[in-house]
């Protein structure tokens, strides 16, 4: 339906996958083929709704094990907080809280998957990220991490555009100028716009209008702060690769979230 859709023109951005797994549809190991296979056709995907009878450590890795691996997976959402929350019913033990607020084993093990995909590095020479809020001029956003470019794809001018990393060079899609009123523009008229305000949102360019969501914070340590939601520029998974996207996601001070700004 995805394909016929696109191929007939209808905007879709994004899929959700509603992921509610128990003994009569359980998870199996082409989850991440589905995912994969929805990212092929130009979309991201979403892993919304999450819930796992049992609650199992070892299934709730595999299925975030499963969207990190895939680069348009851009989030994960579990269907509630504490197993009495579930709609499913407490006794059915789905999520990765227990009815008191304690964590579960599958708390732990989705920590970990998060931490495998994008560990502390062994030490490395000190690298000091440098951004510059002074408005005025243009120059490239470099990613600490990558060293990679913040980059408008196929130099697109379309609103909704979503960034990514890209090899830097001197063309008009990578030239960023920030603006007294915290803005940070590509194309003279085109803003980096944050698509919501949670971990996961996409960032994208649009039309310059004023709103928070088109302010940031350019900081000493190298982070760029979205001000409406508080939350990082962030390349998606660590990435590092040409096509990398960008997303908002909460500061955890890894070198993905730090930016070189030059003129």
């Amino acid at each position: 339906m995805v394909r016929d859709f696109k191929a007939r023109g209808v905007p879709i951005d994004c899929v959700g996958l509603q992921s509610h797994f128990n003994n009569n549809s359980a998870y199996n190991s082409n989850y991440r083929t589905t995912i994969s296979s929805f990212a092929a056709l130009g979309v991201d995907v979403q892993i919304t709704e999450l819930d796992i009878v049992g609650g199992s450590a070892t299934t709730y890795a595999n299925v975030v094990n499963d969207c990190l691996a895939v680069a348009r997976c851009t989030g994960i959402t579990v269907w509630g907080v504490r197993d009495s929350d579930s709609w499913l019913g407490a006794s059915t033990t789905p999520l990765l809280f227990d009815g008191n607020g304690n964590k579960k084993a599958a708390y732990t093990s989705v920590l970990n998957a998060l931490n495998a995909a994008n560990p502390n590095p062994s030490p490395t020479p000190t690298v000091t990220p440098t951004v510059t809020p002074t408005p005025g001029g243009s120059g490239q956003i470099r990613n600490v991490n990558a060293g990679r470019c913040v980059d408008v794809p196929n130099a697109a001018t379309a609103d909704g555009t979503q960034v990514q990393l890209w090899d830097c060079h001197t063309n008009a899609n990578q030239r960023w100028a920030s603006t007294s009123a915290q803005e940070l523009r590509v194309y003279g008229n085109k803003c980096l716009d944050a698509a919501g305000t949670a971990s996961g949102a996409r960032v994208q360019i649009y039309g310059c209008w004023g709103g928070d969501n088109q302010k940031w914070r350019l900081n000493s340590d190298g982070t760029v702060v979205g001000v409406q939601s508080g939350l990082c520029l962030d390349a998606v998974g660590a990435g590092t690769a040409n096509g990398t996207r960008l997303q908002l996601y909460s500061c955890s001070g890894g070198n993905n979230q730090k930016w070189t700004v030059t003129r």
